[in-house]
């Protein structure tokens, strides 16, 4: 089965984080489905995640049925996740961009879960880094520090 998407049969323990409603579960379907592609379609993903503090790679991640997708109706962030926890919400912004970039937020807060820290002005990037090694980014971003305004990575964000 793998990583879960909250469509109300699961309480999460962190406040704030609920079920996602029916007019984001279409897209929030296709995230999961699309993350798993980039999981089995591009080896730098796992090889990325791996060298996370948590150890796991992106597929090891995806796999597991204990991790919930929630939304996060008062997020000002994209998303949110705890770090080596069980739950991510993924937030309203992220879904008003569009697909990719919920795609991307999901991918990032994967990394948190699996140890990459951050939080509110946190300068550590290793949650976005990922974006790069999973195909939602460039190498010339990562390299300059230029942001391509095509890609969901944002070379200077941190969190």
């Amino acid at each position: 089965m793998g990583i879960q998407i909250n469509v109300g049969d699961h309480v999460s323990p962190k406040a704030g984080f609920v079920a996602v409603p029916s007019d984001r579960l279409k897209t929030t379907q296709w995230v999961r489905t699309k993350a798993k592609a980039v999981a089995n379609g591009m080896p730098s993903a796992d090889v990325y995640f791996k060298t996370l503090p948590g150890g796991r790679t992106l597929t090891q991640l995806l796999a597991d049925s204990s991790i919930w997708i929630n939304f996060g109706p008062s997020l000002v962030e994209f998303g949110l996740g705890q770090i080596n926890g069980k739950e991510l919400a993924l937030g309203p912004r992220a879904y008003k961009v569009g697909k990719w970039t919920v795609l991307a937020t999901l991918i990032h807060e994967l990394a948190h879960l699996n140890g990459a820290p951050g939080g509110p002005g946190s300068v550590d990037t290793r949650a976005e880094v990922a974006l790069v090694h999973c195909g939602l980014g460039k190498k010339s971003e990562l390299t300059s520090g230029t942001d391509d305004p095509r890609t969901p990575y944002n070379p200077t964000f941190g969190g």
